[in-house]
């Protein structure tokens, strides 16, 4: 064999080894759940990444499944609930290349349950403990509470934080990360309680005082259906859970078609008002439909924002919920129901 005959094998022979070293970069995750009705499926996020999948984990034929994930970066990653199609965060949780993690969760106490063993079990736990204590605040202040009150809670969740990321031994690293995010959890959540206070303080206060267009430029306001209940629907033609709620908003016109003590409005904050026009004439789209635009007054009020947003009136006018509950939610047709009937109407 001559020369380079016998490099080109060499070459090929350490090539080969190489290969057989060089482990792919996967981890698994195995994911066990009780309980489990609603709860379509976790996704794992790379936040980073432009919010990448690293998977999704789907429950409709297994309670515990397994799978596995190309995971070319040591870090954080987001975890997201998927409930009846609707998202929310769920925690964050550390993963790096050929780690074997598992995950035990309870439908029926998602952020109370969830623990970790395998891989990286000390600080994902930790992790989950930071996000219960974070869960538990957004349900306290879900109507809103005293600013004060809502410190000192702030204050004695994130002691209770940092005194078990002391007990676990947690690196310096971490804890900083975890209370980091708290602090940014934290900011945000006072920002949402003062507007939970604000909207509080709207019901029993007149919330009729506003004018709108309807499509063919004419003013309408809403004063005009004094007298009747109002069932507001502010929406826009960009907003897609919006045009979910519309199949529902459609149902409960034909409900109360027939009884002209409510009123159903849907009530556009488009910044084009040509836009919206021709939307709602492309699609045929029938009830009472007005343009209010994004910066009027009426938005200020009612501190219009993530939409789609809906409101109640009384028959004068006055704020019986500035958030009220949404078509899709059979609750809300039982509400309007017993409204009407308590006072005097079938």
């Amino acid at each position: 064999m001559n020369k380079p005959s016998i490099i080109i094998v060499l070459l090929s022979i350490i090539v080969f080894s190489c290969k057989e070293e060089i482990k792919a970069p996967f981890s698994i995750i195995e994911v066990n759940i009780t309980n489990q009705q609603a709860l379509d499926s976790l996704i794992i996020y790379d936040k980073e990444r432009s919010w990448e999948v690293k998977t999704t984990i789907r429950f409709n034929e297994s309670r515990s499944v397994k799978d596995t994930m190309n995971i070319l970066e040591n870090k954080i990653y987001k975890i997201y609930s998927f409930s009846n199609g609707k998202q929310g965060e769920l925690g964050e949780l550390f993963i790096s290349s050929n780690s074997i993690i598992g995950m035990s969760i309870d439908e029926n106490k998602l952020f109370e349950s969830l623990t970790y063993t395998g891989s990286f079990k000390v600080p994902n736990n930790f992790l989950a403990y930071s996000k219960k204590h974070q869960n538990e605040l957004s349900n306290i202040v879900r109507n809103g509470i005293e600013q004060k009150e809502l410190d000192i809670l702030i204050q004695e969740k994130g002691d209770l934080i940092n005194k078990k990321g002391i007990s676990l031994n947690i690196v310096d690293s971490l804890s900083t990360y975890v209370k980091v995010e708290f602090d940014k959890f934290s900011d945000i959540l006072k920002q949402k309680n003062a507007k939970y206070l604000y909207k509080s303080s709207l019901v029993n206060e007149i919330g009729n005082n506003f004018s709108f267009t309807d499509i063919y430029n004419n003013k309408v306001s809403l004063k005009d259906f004094y007298g009747k209940y109002l069932y507001i629907d502010v929406w826009a033609t960009w907003c897609k859970p919006c045009k979910v709620e519309y199949a529902f908003l459609k149902q409960l016109e034909e409900h109360f078609s027939n009884n002209d003590q409510l009123q159903i409005i849907s009530i556009s904050t488009d910044r084009e008002f040509d836009k919206w026009q021709k939307y709602i004439t492309k699609n045929s789209m029938k009830g009472k439909q007005l343009y209010s635009g994004t910066n009027s007054d009426f938005v200020k009020f009612y501190d219009i924002g993530a939409l789609p947003r809906f409101i109640f009136l009384d028959k004068e006018g006055k704020v019986i919920s500035p958030e009220e509950l949404r078509p899709s939610n059979p609750k809300l047709l039982k509400k309007l129901d017993s409204t009407l009937y308590i006072n005097g109407y079938k």
